[in-house]
């Protein structure tokens, strides 16, 4: 990463990618603690999506907060992996409209075709996911909240390594399904043998209980790997929602976006049928569309929580089937 720090000490370093058409360098920046003592390497890594930025907010009061004394290993933050997407405000690398977590590895094995720029930023990336043991990646919504963790696991009543491992992060509500996607950050770090924890943390109108959750759940799992003494604070039960029970529910209409439901229900159950909110027309004052919780027992995951113009197609919730959800008793 080629950013270096000794024992009890933090440092910042920017890592070079190439040089800009204005003549100033594209870097990625980096935030380094190492501890006093040997253990292992966690890597955290936000704003992969440029446009999910609330998070920084977070990662600085952990980071902030982190006293390197008696910690055993090292702690990277990289708040920024797409400096290009997040100067835009933007999901994608405004330059090439890639998709900067679908890239992974990213390598410079061709002298003759380094890639697109967003595949030259994951460079940087990979490079540091190889350098540590455990990569925990955050991800936050844009003009909606969200707060859930995923477990790369199908099979949660096995409670394997992996449902361990994200139930120790400490978050309420878990996701045990199949990655979407091909090509991220931590698949590639699974992909090595490392710990891969996705978290779905962040956004508009975030709880200050919520980034406290998250906050203590970078701690949590520091604890279970033995970086720090003590052992995870965890709830008294969490909620595994099982594999394709997390729907996500799409406009089918554009218009003018009002949300039924308040910031106080994120990732509290709401029986079937509940209004989560309407899409209008703001000329005819017509609704067009109508949006109710889908399951049984539907826990919000992600939801909009704020007046907002929508186009068909636009993310207006993510939610869990609770009805079927292992109940973890901790």
């Amino acid at each position: 990463m080629n950013v270096e720090a000794k024992p009890g000490e933090k440092q910042f370093g920017q890592v070079p990618v190439g040089l800009l058409p204005d003549g100033n360098m594209l870097q990625i920046p980096v935030h380094l603690a190492a501890g006093t003592e040997d253990g292992p390497t966690i890597l955290i890594t936000n704003a992969l999506h440029g446009d999910a930025l609330s998070v920084a907010a977070t990662l600085m009061q952990f980071y902030t907060g982190l006293n390197t004394d008696g910690l055993k290993g090292s702690v990277a933050v990289i708040p920024v992996c797409n400096p290009l997407a997040a100067a835009a405000n933007r999901r994608h690398t405004p330059q090439d409209g890639w998709n900067m977590n679908r890239v992974f590895p990213a390598r410079f094995d061709n002298p003759y075709n380094p890639g697109w720029v967003t595949q030259q930023m994951a460079v940087v990336i990979t490079e540091a996911v190889d350098q540590c043991d455990l990569v925990m990646d955050f991800h936050s919504g844009s003009d909606t909240v969200i707060h859930y963790i995923y477990a790369r696991t199908t099979d949660p009543d096995a409670h394997d390594a992996e449902l361990e491992l994200a139930s120790m992060y400490g978050f309420k509500c878990i996701y045990a399904g199949t990655p979407a996607f091909s090509g991220t950050v931590t698949d590639y770090a699974a992909s090595q043998g490392k710990g891969a924890l996705l978290v779905e943390h962040g956004g508009i109108e975030i709880p200050q209980e919520k980034k406290a959750e998250a906050i203590r759940g970078i701690y949590n799992i520091m604890k279970y790997k033995g970086m720090l003494p003590g052992k995870p604070e965890i709830p008294a039960e969490q909620l595994v929602i099982r594999d394709k029970q997390r729907p996500l529910l799409r406009a089918r209409n554009g218009g003018f976006f009002v949300p039924d439901l308040g910031i106080e229900h994120l990732n509290q159950p709401v029986p079937k049928g509940t209004a989560l909110g309407k899409i209008i027309n703001p000329y005819t004052f017509e609704v067009v569309e109508s949006l109710c919780a889908p399951c049984e027992e539907t826990i919000p995951l992600m939801m909009k929580t704020l007046p907002s113009v929508m186009y068909p197609g636009d993310y207006t919730y993510i939610v869990g089937e609770g009805a079927t959800a292992l109940r973890l008793k901790n």
